[in-house]
């Protein structure tokens, strides 16, 4: 068996692990939960984020065009 394989093989266990799917499961259930605890649409997120801009103020706008390869926010 080559090392591709063994690695596959180590991957699939580990997916398919009784282990991992409680964990995902106890993961969406803690999601669920905060969803439930926390209703939000897009009206609410909307609305908070003009009460950001009421208390901030807008942000300034940088129109000078980005250099090299980093795209981050």
């Amino acid at each position: 068996m080559s090392r591709r394989d063994e690695e596959l093989d180590a991957m699939r266990r580990d997916g398919l692990s009784a282990e991992l799917r409680r964990d995902f499961a106890a993961s969406a259930a803690a999601t669920e939960r905060w969803d439930r605890a926390h209703p939000q649409d897009v009206n609410a997120i909307l609305d908070w984020i003009e009460q950001l801009r009421q208390v901030f103020g807008d942000p300034e706008v940088d129109r000078r065009p980005w250099r090299g390869n980093d795209f981050r926010l």
